[in-house]
This record gives C-alpha cells, sequence and structure tokens, in this order.
C-alpha cells in the first residue's frame, strides 16, 4: 500500500520552488508517462504569494497547461485558455482530481529556499512568458523529441509543462542553458540525476498525495 494524505496536510510545508508531479489518467497524460516510463506526466512549480508582491493567501501554482478549466489565472485576474498561468494550487487538484484528469500527485520539495535576486528573477519571467501558449499535443511531442534528441530549441511562442518548469530554473540560474529547455519531461524532475546544474540543489520527496 502507498500511503496518501491530503494537499491540505502539507500545504503549510510549502515553499515557493518546490514542485509538485502529476499522474494523470486521460489519453494525453498516459502516452506521456508511456514516452518517459514514468509515472508523472505534469509537473509545475509552487509559489508563495507573497514572494512575488501578492497578497493572496493560498499557494499558486505555476504551470502551462492544455487547459486552464477555467480557473483564475492570478496575474490577470480571469481565466486563460492554455499556456503559462498562475493559479491556486488548491483548486488545481481539486479540479483535476473531480474531473479525473489527474489522480495521484507527489511532492517535491527543493532542499533550500531561495534568495530575494532568485525570486525576483522568477517574478520577472514569469511576467515575461506568461502570454505563451500551450502547443498542440503532436507539437508538444514533436519539441520533446526534438530537444532531447537533437537539442533543437522550440518555438518560443508555444511552451509545455517540463519545459517551464526547466526555463524557470534556467532563468533563476539553477541551471545550464546549454540544452534546451524542451529537451525535459516531467520525470527529469523527479529523478534529479540528468540535471546540467550551475550550483548546488536537489530537490526531497515529500508527501504522495490523493486529493
Amino acid at each position: 500500500m502507498i500511503r496518501e494524505i491530503a494537499y491540505n496536510d502539507v500545504k503549510a510545508s510549502l515553499k515557493t520552488g518546490d514542485l509538485i508531479l502529476f499522474h494523470g489518467v486521460q489519453t494525453t497524460s498516459k502516452l506521456i508517462e508511456l514516452i518517459e516510463w514514468s509515472y508523472w506526466s505534469h509537473v509545475g512549480m509552487v509559489v508563495l504569494p507573497k514572494d512575488i508582491g501578492m497578497t493572496v493567501e493560498e499557494p499558486f501554482f505555476w504551470e502551462s497547461t492544455a487547459s486552464g478549466d477555467g480557473l483564475t489565472d492570478y496575474l490577470t485576474g480571469k481565466p486563460k485558455e492554455n499556456g503559462p498561468m498562475l493559479v491556486s494550487l488548491h483548486d488545481r487538484i481539486q479540479v483535476d482530481v473531480n474531473q479525473h484528469y489527474d489522480t495521484h500527485f507527489l511532492v517535491k520539495y527543493l532542499n533550500r529556499s531561495l534568495k530575494q535576486p532568485e525570486l525576483e528573477q522568477l517574478k520577472a519571467f514569469i511576467y515575461k512568458v506568461h502570454d505563451r501558449g500551450f502547443p498542440t499535443a503532436e507539437n508538444a511531442l514533436k519539441y520533446y523529441i526534438e530537444g532531447r534528441s537533437f537539442n533543437k530549441p522550440a518555438p518560443n511562442t508555444e511552451v509545455f509543462c517540463s519545459e517551464l518548469t526547466a526555463e524557470t530554473f534556467m532563468a533563476m540560474g539553477f541551471i545550464s542553458t546549454e540544452y534546451v529547455p524542451n529537451g525535459y519531461c516531467p520525470d527529469d524532475f523527479n529523478k534529479g540525476d540528468n540535471m546540467p546544474s550551475l550550483q548546488p540543489f536537489h530537490f526531497i520527496d515529500g508527501a504522495r498525495l490523493n486529493k
């Protein structure tokens, strides 16, 4: 038996820079998990509102997704159709569970808190790329294969989930830009054993969540 708990049990432990991995049950998610031979098909970053100058209470989730599912994007105050968005982490998990998009989640704690210059770089990056869209499933696969196999960059008008996470860490100076962000998959952030790191950092497994 895998012991799983609720998001509300760990909410107070989360900090900016931590990651949440999602296990999906939709066709596209299953394909991603099959291609990377992993249990995880989606990844995004926890962002505490106070760290980017906002006063909302609930932790944010910085993600790029094919559908905003009607969630409020807190950068604009209204839902965004797709692409990079900053939404309530609680609401994202609840919508995914209720709609049976994703069923299990894994907390990955960054081993240290972000420094003020890194938080400033994060905030600038969020605003810089927020207007990008999300590629079609076919293009996301194409961009990932080209990035993984040939280090070929994807168009900068679209970004998929693990690409956004990688590029976010690049913007903060954690990961080398020698390798394109579209060459990363969600499981890279689970295993953490193939990161061209520019400084010492790693992720620590937290709890598995199911609601």
